[in-house]
């Protein structure tokens, strides 16, 4: 019984970052789920500003460095990816997220704040103090 519950309740907080999440302006609501291979992955399903700079709409990946994907829809557009829950250091681990206001990617982890918030850390060249960090809200 204990190593159901112990099972269960590891099972709990591996799955607490599946649902929407406001990004941290509020926004866009970014929903996550849980795929067939275990890990998490991310779309964008909500955008308080649906236009792009020139004013046209609906808003696009105008930002990607690669000018076949600024024709992509921002509304469900996938822009994290890969996310793998580590028990041990209690982190969802070795994802990719992408910033769709510069255009970049960055390898990711995130972890649950003990306020309820979800804290992610984008980084590059696989060194985690050089790059940015950003906290999600979830959506009630």
């Amino acid at each position: 019984m204990t190593c159901l519950l112990g099972w269960s309740i590891q099972g709990l907080a591996q799955n607490e970052i599946v649902g929407q999440w406001y990004n941290e302006e509020k926004s866009s609501i970014i929903t996550v789920t849980k795929n067939q291979k275990g890990t998490y992955s991310g779309r964008i399903t909500w955008l308080e500003d649906n236009t792009n700079s020139d004013g046209t709409s609906p808003r696009r990946d105008e930002y990607n460095p690669e000018e076949s994907l600024q024709k992509r829809l921002l509304k469900e557009l996938i822009i994290l990816t890969d996310l793998k829950y580590n028990k041990e250091d209690k982190q969802w681990q070795n994802g990719l997220i992408y910033d769709p206001e510069n255009g970049k990617t960055y390898e990711c982890y995130c972890e649950m704040n003990e306020d309820g918030t979800l804290y992610f850390k984008g980084y590059i060249l696989g060194i985690t103090w050089l790059g940015r960090s950003t906290t999600w809200t979830r959506v009630e």
